[in-house]
């Protein structure tokens, strides 16, 4: 699982992403509580602590900065000015790398499911408890958790849309 997210793409390869591999039942039991007392999450043999690296900053960055360019793009020009202003730098940076940790974790999720397995992304989480409890460095932020297990064989599958109700072909036609 941890080779497919090494080799997933990221953002210019920037691989700023992070994975904590958690099997000691007092750390599960944890973050279940700081995930809002999801306590089914400790039950799961391994959690992946799906984490970012929060070091850059858009703050400050050249005109021509090719990121800077690319979230101006994205969100507005008016939205990162407001987010450039915004003092409290690390709940910006928290914000902005959100996804970092998204495809690779996606890559972990899709080997566990090939092999039987079955895992579940977790968002519902307190970053900075999260923080704590894994002892992460300022730098670092967990994002989400990946518990990673057996199926319960009572589970019924979730319906999912058909291909069709979520795909258009070169323009929307609503």
């Amino acid at each position: 699982m941890l080779e497919a997210a090494r080799l997933s793409p990221s953002g210019g390869n920037g691989q700023s992403y992070r994975f904590g591999v958690i099997k000691d039942a007092n750390l599960k039991e944890e973050l279940a509580h700081a995930a809002g007392e999801q306590m089914w999450i400790a039950e799961a043999p391994v959690v992946i602590a799906c984490c970012a690296d929060i070091s850059w900053d858009l703050l400050g960055l050249p005109e021509d900065d090719f990121g800077l360019i690319v979230n101006k793009l994205r969100f507005s020009e008016e939205f990162i000015e407001y987010l450039n202003k915004y003092p409290n730098r690390k709940s910006v940076k928290t914000l902005l790398a959100n996804p970092t940790p998204l495809i690779p974790a996606e890559h972990m999720y899709l080997v566990a499911v090939s092999h039987g397995l079955s895992a579940c992304f977790i968002g519902f989480l307190d970053v900075e408890k999260a923080n704590r409890i894994l002892r992460l460095p300022e730098n670092m932020v967990c994002l989400f958790l990946l518990p990673v297990g057996y199926p319960k064989d009572d589970t019924a599958p979730k319906e999912k849309k058909s291909a069709k109700e979520i795909t258009f072909c070169e323009t929307w036609k609503g």
